[in-house]
């Protein structure tokens, strides 16, 4: 039984530009080209608080930062205090207030939350989200009256789901539009001979794309395509079910009230029901029907903390397995010989565990497929 784990660094060995920051770069591209008036795409994403944040956040550390993960916590802490610190203990006493970001521009940061933050005396009508939105008539800003606490998380929570519904149309139109040219590899586990139903390729993908389905079709026959079975523990493009969030709070030192548990990955796994995909692969790798070898094959994903209990869970399910972790680089194979480590233990990383470099003409993943060699006239 072969188990395919995939992770951003397989649509990256592809060239397809699925990273965060290639995500920001497009946004900011497209505000510098918008239209004045113009309501459109090009024209109004820009103004989600989140991509604003995430925008100056890698103004302030550079290109190479991705890690919105870890910026969601961190956001998740400073408003928690930040709402402390306003009402000095009693949150509710600072309601009703007004949130206010100017438009068109790329300034807003989670940080400064305090110079968004106005109190009001006025009292609005809102729906069950417990805010509404108001903006002034020369376009120029954005209002938001928000009725209290519960009101404050489901604007903040909400202006999330929009920026993950933006990156997955950007998934989904930019990026997977430009996958139809041919493979630059050969997938070694698609070469082998027609599977049988004990050589299922089972993928738990983490993911957001269908890259491999999508640019490897032509190479698999009919039973090839029948015998793969895709499993997207965080969701998939165009099935509105996408995890965005970060993976856990640190309540030993910071007390982050329960309604901020929206933001965990772990809620929105439930929330959005992808865990069923998880759960089913689980019970799979262990069922008892199966006495095959569990071949876990491991390209693209960086084993961080992001998903420690996943794959925990997946890699100690079954006692006789092995586990090929593909890697591009020295460097990124030390660092995944010391991320395994601390998903699995050291005893079980020397039993079971295999780093290969992804590109081995015998033993790696991804085979290049040579350029066909020019021929003189």
């Amino acid at each position: 039984m072969n188990i395919l784990i995939l992770g951003n660094g397989f649509d990256l060995a592809h060239g397809l530009k699925t990273k965060y920051s290639d995500f920001l770069d497009y946004c900011v591209e497209k505000n510098n080209k918008r239209i004045i008036g113009m309501i459109n795409y090009g024209t109004t994403f820009i103004d989600n608080i989140w991509l604003q944040h995430f925008i100056t956040t890698c103004n302030n550390y550079g290109k190479n930062w991705v890690d919105l993960e870890d910026e969601i916590y961190r956001v998740v802490l400073s408003l928690n205090k930040t709402l402390l610190d306003l009402s000095g203990g009693e949150i509710e006493m600072i309601f009703p207030l007004t949130f206010s970001i100017k438009k068109d521009i790329l300034e807003f940061n989670f940080y400064k939350i305090i110079d968004y933050l106005k109190t009001c005396n006025n009292r609005l009508e809102t729906d069950k989200k417990k805010y509404i939105t108001v903006e002034t008539n020369d376009f120029s800003h954005l209002y938001f009256y928000i009725e209290n606490y519960q009101g404050l998380i489901n604007f903040i929570y909400d202006q999330l789901r929009t920026f993950v519904e933006m990156f997955e149309r950007y998934l989904n139109e930019v990026v997977m539009s430009e996958i139809d040219s041919e493979p630059k590899y050969q997938l070694s586990l698609l070469q082998s001979s027609k599977p049988n139903i004990k050589s299922f390729l089972f993928i738990l993908n983490f993911n957001y794309t269908n890259t491999l389905t999508k640019l490897y079709k032509d190479t698999m026959d009919s039973k090839q395509k029948k015998s793969i079975r895709n499993f997207y523990v965080h969701g998939k493009i165009n099935a509105n079910n996408i995890v965005l969030g970060t993976q856990f709070f640190d309540d030993k030192n910071n007390n982050i009230p329960s309604e901020f548990n929206v933001f965990r990955k772990h809620n929105q796994r439930h929330r959005y029901n992808t865990i069923e995909d998880y759960q089913s692969l689980l019970q799979i790798i262990k069922s008892s029907n199966d006495n095959t070898k569990r071949i876990f094959h491991v390209i693209g994903h960086s084993l961080d903390k992001s998903d420690y209990a996943i794959l925990k869970h997946i890699f100690l399910a079954h006692n006789d397995s092995i586990i090929n972790i593909y890697y591009h680089d020295e460097e990124a194979q030390e660092r995944l010989i010391n991320n395994i480590t601390k998903i699995i233990g050291e005893e079980e990383v020397m039993a079971k565990v295999r780093f290969i470099h992804q590109h081995d003409p015998k033993r790696g993943i991804l085979i290049p497929i040579e350029a066909p060699a020019l021929v003189a006239n």
